[in-house]
């Protein structure tokens, strides 16, 4: 071999040698690109997962305050249902109280309406002369309003 045919086929393998240089860089770079594309996806994932962390605690303690609030509010009804049957209770207790009173009140006023007939018919028997008749049978509350019977002399 001569020095052209050496220098062609050392040219020929400098050509190769520099395209597959050329391959082996934007190879390198591809490999990079992915790489940093890997390392992008594994941050995102990383990120997803602490995202799906902190929503599944945030869920867990949303639930827990939800169970505690529905807790306060179901003792609250209850204590204002207690409080709502004391007062009923309270105030039944105070109108049996008012309708022993009225009882009481229309027994005295009816002892004393019997009382001022009484003095009426005794003041009318009086006045028409006739004696005094012994008091009447208890259960008598009327006979006072009968006309006077004519007695013959």
């Amino acid at each position: 071999m001569d020095e052209r045919e050496v220098r062609a086929w050392l040219d020929l393998v400098a050509s190769q040698l520099e395209d597959l240089t050329r391959k082996l860089n934007r190879q390198d770079e591809e490999l990079r690109r992915r790489e940093a594309r890997i390392n992008e996806f594994k941050d995102r994932e990383q990120l997803l997962q602490q995202t799906l962390t902190t929503t599944q605690k945030l869920a867990e303690e949303m639930k827990v305050n939800a169970r505690k609030e529905a807790d306060i509010i179901l003792s609250n009804a209850e204590l204002q249902g207690e409080k709502i049957i004391a007062n009923a209770q309270a105030r039944r207790m105070a109108l049996v109280g008012e309708i022993e009173e009225l009882k009481r009140a229309r027994g005295a006023f009816l002892q004393q309406l019997q009382s001022l007939l009484d003095t009426h018919k005794s003041i009318l028997d009086q006045m028409r002369g006739e004696p005094q008749a012994a008091e009447p049978a208890a259960g008598d509350n009327v006979s006072f309003l009968a006309p006077p019977v004519n007695k013959k002399k």
